[in-house]
């Protein structure tokens, strides 16, 4: 992630069991039905990763008040029942079973469900200790053959629980989408600095993360919220990382705490993934065997849209010129820094690369969703000292030789319709991807939509408005509010609205469009919506 004053110094070129269910007893355990006393599902519920046949469905046993690393008082293991109806009062389940609660797992549970494919809304719930979850929505994907009308998919990320109440959520479950998918920085691992304190309205409440059990709590603080459990329980997600899960600008192997080791940055990234893997509704199989995660994945909308998810940190190389003149500062200029063209310097890794190559040769689907975590568009600006334009390195512009394989693709194996929805930035983009950025000549193969953060504090306005004019194929630009996109596809034409908060400090506080664009099918090119 680039933090604001970094992204100004870049453009400034400066600085109990199923049958309890029937029991009257039966309590919905929830924090917002019982603020502040202990229950036994204060996390909420979640479900993602829907496909054809079967979605995940997750949660976590708690108590409340949560104390950090104090763990709750329960048992070892606990027995939790799961549920799923075709009804929203839960009164006709059609399928149910039993998954084991584990003090070694941070009591985090998923169940992967098969259902029927009827094309209509489940709800689901989960029991233990006499008590009941929350009740959640979730739905199956059309599968790849049938013809499907329409997707409605909200695009989230950065989510600082500090910086701001979490009214975006409630917004988004307003908008009733089908999928929520979400881009990175669902937590970050640092506390606000003592020099904003006065832009917070909360507090993490612990240090900064480096343990499975730093990570796990500010997994648990989150999500208490109940904005936030609101859009988990309205749609299934589709969840992957960015940096701030584990530590800001970190990549691949590579710490960006100049001060730790590399042994002991792997055995902190390996935590901090773990902890991601229990507290988000994704397949088991996401955790390898060999105790590894592979986040990247394909899903399909009927035959509408493929929908592949990245990995834009696991398998990547160093940033580049990380000990140059400008190490540290993120931003380098190609005259100084051959390695920002370096083939050789992988942005997803060779296997990744390979899949999503075979992925974009498909013909299936009208539309191809690239749901990813970083910048693809390039956004340059000029050195003040030398009039040479500089590159923020931790974005696909710091992997140049990688954004132009990937650019070589959509274009030479005519991947059908790619929107590419991306974030980390803090801000609202919407651009113009063309084969060679910055060569009016070049083709646009793809469309960019890079969503503004939930609540984390965005860069200069000012600063970046004032590249903008060499920067042509970037159409909007703006940091001024937090928010998030909603965009719906149909056979014909993407409809893309960028949403912003009125006051992200305000709970209640509305959403309203910024911008909103329009993307014809077979015209990759942004109209005003």
């Amino acid at each position: 992630m680039i933090t604001p004053a970094r992204r100004s110094f870049l453009v400034l070129g400066a600085a109990g069991g199923l049958a309890a269910l029937a029991r009257p007893a039966l309590v919905r355990a929830s924090s917002l039905a019982h603020p502040g006393i202990d229950t036994c599902f204060p996390f909420g519920v979640a479900s993602g990763d829907p496909d054809g046949n079967s979605v995940v469905i997750w949660t976590r046993l708690g108590t409340l008040p949560l104390r950090y690393r104090v763990s709750p008082a329960l048992p070892a293991t606990v027995d939790v029942h799961w549920e799923v109806s075709r009804d929203p009062l839960m009164r006709s389940p059609i399928r149910t079973g039993l998954v084991t609660a584990r003090r070694s797992e941070g009591y985090c549970v998923r169940a992967v469900v098969a259902l029927p494919p009827t094309g209509a809304p489940y709800w689901y719930r989960f029991s233990a200790a006499g008590c009941a979850s929350a009740i959640g929505r979730t739905i199956l994907l059309p599968a790849p053959e049938i013809r499907t009308s329409r997707l409605r998919i909200a695009v989230a990320s950065c989510a600082h629980y500090e910086f701001g109440h979490y009214a975006a959520y409630d917004r988004i479950a307003e908008d009733s989408p089908d999928l929520i998918a979400f881009l990175g920085d669902y937590i970050y691992e640092h506390n606000a600095p003592p020099r904003r304190a006065g832009e917070t309205v909360r507090s993490y409440g612990g240090p900064l993360a480096h343990t499975l059990e730093d990570y796990r709590w500010r997994y648990a603080i989150q999500k208490t919220d109940p904005a936030l459990q609101r859009a988990h329980e309205a749609a299934p997600w589709i969840s992957i990382w960015d940096d701030h899960e584990v530590l800001d600008d970190y990549s691949g192997i590579f710490s960006s705490a100049r001060t730790e080791t590399r042994t002991a940055f792997l055995r902190r990234r390996q935590a901090a993934y773990r902890a991601w893997y229990e507290n988000m509704p994704v397949r088991p199989g996401t955790r390898l065997s060999n105790g590894r995660y592979r986040i990247y994945r394909r899903m399909y909308f009927g035959d509408l849209a493929s929908i592949d998810c990245l990995d834009g940190r696991q398998y990547r190389a160093q940033q580049p010129c990380p000990e140059g003149p400008d190490a540290g500062e993120g931003h380098m200029e190609p005259d100084s820094c051959s390695a920002l063209f370096d083939p050789g310097r992988q942005f997803l890794g060779a296997n990744q690369e390979r899949w999503l190559a075979r992925n974009l040769a498909r013909k299936g689907q009208i539309w191809s969703i690239i749901a990813q975590d970083l910048m693809v568009a390039s956004l340059r600006a000029p050195d003040r000292a030398t009039g040479h334009y500089r590159y923020w390195t931790d974005s696909w512009d710091g992997f140049q030789a990688a954004r132009n394989r990937l650019t070589d693709l959509l274009h030479d194996l005519k991947t059908p319709n790619p929107v590419i929805f991306s974030g980390d930035y803090h801000a609202h983009f919407a651009s113009e991807i063309r084969q060679r950025p910055h060569d009016p000549a070049s083709p646009v193969v793809a469309t960019e939509f890079l969503g503004t953060s939930i609540t984390s504090p965005g860069p200069s306005y000012a600063a970046i408005r004032s590249v903008l004019p060499i920067n042509p194929d970037i159409h909007f630009y703006d940091s001024r509010k937090r928010g998030y996109i909603l965009a719906e596809f149909t056979r014909d034409r993407a409809d893309i609205r960028m949403k912003g908060l009125d006051d992200v400090r305000d709970p209640d506080s509305a959403a309203r469009d910024m911008a909103r664009f329009i993307v014809e099918r077979d015209a990759p090119r942004l109209l005003p919506g």
